[in-house]
């Protein structure tokens, strides 16, 4: 299986900031216990081999926090990080969430033309969150893996991964320290989404 869990809250979160170009921001105190409890529930619910972050501090924290007592080595994977929020970096205005937002709409639908300005498309996405994916899909039967990302690439590339709907994909958001576990057997857009958020769908 593949766990994909979203970082704990940062400052930019409490901020509304559209954080997306690396390093970003550090956890809170909130997200430092968010990572903590997920920590122990992915350890508890499932049998994770390996734990990997994207390279934004963010996401290493919350590797460290949750899971640093039970792995020695969580590498930090090229590719992972957030999609790019382009000329809305940083912005907290409700037309740059608006527009940011709004290019998911066209992701969750696999439509490889949509792009945010400035920042990613769908098919600049896609080719770089699943090459660094890929090697630890081709191990998975060795046992989980939990990948520590960030929301909407985590939503994102399970609408493109799997046969949920995405008008669900668009709607069910993702909290800080929820996490999807997908089932990753057969063609690529075909995959099982087995737990999304709160949401059990296995």
């Amino acid at each position: 299986m593949l766990v994909l869990l979203r970082h704990g809250q940062t400052t930019s979160n409490v901020g509304r900031h559209l954080d997306t170009a690396l390093p970003g921001a550090e956890l809170t105190e909130l997200g430092r216990e968010q990572a903590a409890a997920a920590g122990r529930e992915i350890m508890a619910e499932y049998s994770p081999v390996r734990v990997v972050t994207s390279q934004a501090l963010r996401a290493q924290q919350t590797g460290e926090i949750a899971f640093g007592a039970h792995f020695d080595d969580i590498p930090a994977l090229d590719g992972l990080h957030e999609v790019q929020a382009g000329r809305w970096e940083m912005m907290n205005t409700r037309e740059a969430h608006e527009t940011y937002h709004g290019a998911f709409r066209g992701f969750y639908r696999r439509e490889l033309e949509s792009l945010i300005d400035g920042g990613d498309s769908l098919d600049i996405f896609l080719a770089r969150y699943r090459a660094a994916l890929a090697p630890l899909v081709e191990h998975d039967s060795a046992g989980d893996t939990v990948v520590i990302s960030h929301g909407g690439a985590i939503r994102a590339f399970a609408a493109n991964a799997t046969d949920i709907d995405p008008d669900f994909a668009e709607m069910a958001y993702l909290p800080n320290c929820h996490y999807l576990v997908i089932d990753p057997v057969g063609e690529f857009g075909s995959w099982r989404v087995v737990k999304w958020g709160k949401h059990s769908l296995g």
